[in-house]
């Protein structure tokens, strides 16, 4: 991540560190159309681990053994709490931008990360660089088409204040911007995200707000940016889903 990012999260998963059943609904649906079982007797890497919630559903869906990595020591700390009950999974402190690892991995998956880092192409070199040939490698980023309304006013209050003022300011911005969301949602919603969020407690919400109001970097790839991430690298595309309508998955052979 870019300089201070990783710190701002490491901030974000000191507070909120617990893994809870829908996350799993949550990973199923940034990898989509993999399906989870897709993992089982096969080697992941997770970079950008965060708590280590997404490994997690994959080692549990019988994943032959992982390596997760993170950037900031207090996520790498809650990641290996997390996961210590597999013994075939290493949690590593380590940046995106430095991956050792070359045609080892059948998956390679990057969540909620790339749309963080100053250099997204370069990260993405790195993750192509570590998949097997054959294997899969998956990124899931926020799209710009869907988000016209975040990014027209909740974007600019990220860009210009909650990430720029203290930590601890900004997590109270966001326990008024849930209590806020929370009554939005008792109205009935059309809206396949905003459902969703309708299962998340209070607190989860609020983790998912201040997540997105801390960030100094967040980007919006529109399709054609997602394509740009893996052109001219050694990949095929296999797909490219506009998830809920609202960020990107894509999934790619190496070959």
């Amino acid at each position: 991540m870019c300089k201070g990012t990783e710190k701002e999260f490491g901030y974000e998963w000191d507070i909120y560190d617990e893994i809870i059943p829908l996350h799993e609904k949550q990973f199923q649906g940034w990898i989509n159309p993999i399906p989870i079982s897709f993992f089982r007797d096969k080697k992941f890497l997770d970079a950008g681990c965060g708590i280590g919630r997404n490994s997690l559903w994959a080692l549990k869906a019988g994943a032959a053994s992982c390596v997760a990595f993170d950037y900031d020591e207090r996520t790498v700390g809650v990641a290996r709490k997390n996961l210590k009950g597999f013994q075939n999974c290493n949690v590593e402190f380590r940046s995106i931008y430095d991956i050792s690892y070359e045609n080892e991995f059948d998956i390679v998956f990057s969540t909620g990360v790339i749309h963080h880092l100053a250099k997204p192409e370069e990260a993405v070199r790195g993750l192509v660089k570590a998949v097997k040939s054959g294997g899969t490698l998956i990124i899931w980023v926020y799209a710009s088409e869907g988000n016209g309304r975040y990014l027209s006013f909740f974007n600019p209050l990220r860009k210009y204040l909650t990430s720029k003022i203290p930590l601890c300011i900004t997590r109270m911005i966001s326990k008024l911007m849930t209590a806020i969301l929370k009554i939005y949602l008792l109205f009935p919603h059309e809206n396949i995200y905003l459902n969703l969020l309708k299962e998340r407690s209070f607190r989860h919400t609020e983790a998912m707000v201040f997540d997105q109001l801390l960030p100094t970097i967040s980007r919006y790839f529109t399709k054609s940016d997602v394509l740009d991430l893996i052109a001219g690298l050694p990949v095929d595309l296999e797909h490219l889903t506009h998830t809920h309508g609202m960020s990107w998955t894509l999934v790619a052979k190496k070959r």
